[in-house]
């Protein structure tokens, strides 16, 4: 019993600290299947992307499908930039920049997430006498900035989905009439449009 207590008041407690659960990656319902495709056949972004999307719930198609959404990969870039030199002029920390250009289209060819580029970084000690561990360092940064990469385009493709959902939502529905002053209109005359002003 105490145990249980115990959990519920942490859950209880989460929401001051901050803490939010994520909502599930959005994608429009009518999206049908997609496809992710880079200039990389084999990179490992567009095999996480993948996965993520089929956890949303959505059809992923095979590379040879046509008709279908795209998730278009259309560059991916890493780079090493020295940032700082030991006494001998040998560079001992990197920057390690991770950039990705995407866009996403609907199965009609309409442009629904525009083309954009996204760039990460992050630092490494490199120690000239130690490349092994220096290695190894990179090779976690590089899962560390794949990983963050996906999730930030997932972000990106719900914040287009839930915008445009919002946009929906706010459009009058097709055939509406204009809001008059409570007058009939007549046949002949214009409707009157009321606008409502704010009082400064």
């Amino acid at each position: 019993m105490r145990t249980r207590l115990f959990a519920v008041l942490l859950v209880l407690a989460l929401p001051g600290c901050g803490f939010h659960l994520r909502n599930a990656l959005e994608l429009p319902p009518d999206l049908g299947a997609v496809k992710v495709v880079s200039a990389d056949r084999y990179s490992p972004l567009a095999e996480n992307l993948s996965q993520s999307i089929a956890r949303a719930g959505v059809a992923i198609a095979p590379a040879a499908a046509t008709d279908v959404a795209v998730l278009d990969l259309v560059a991916e870039r890493w780079g090493d930039t020295p940032i700082s030199v030991d006494a001998q002029g040998r560079a001992q920390e990197y920057s390690l920049r991770y950039a990705t250009i995407f866009e996403m289209r609907a199965a009609d060819g309409t442009v629904m997430v525009p083309r954009q580029a996204i760039e990460l970084s992050r630092d490494y000690i490199s120690v000239p006498t130690n490349s092994i561990g220096t290695e190894g360092e990179r090779e976690i940064l590089v899962k560390e900035l794949r990983r963050e990469m996906t999730s930030s385009i997932l972000r990106r493709l719900d914040a287009v989905t839930r915008r445009q959902a919002a946009l929906a939502l706010e459009a009058p529905p097709a055939g509406a009439t204009p809001a008059t002053d409570g007058v009939p209109a007549d046949a002949d005359s214009e409707p009157v449009f009321v606008e409502d002003v704010d009082d400064q």
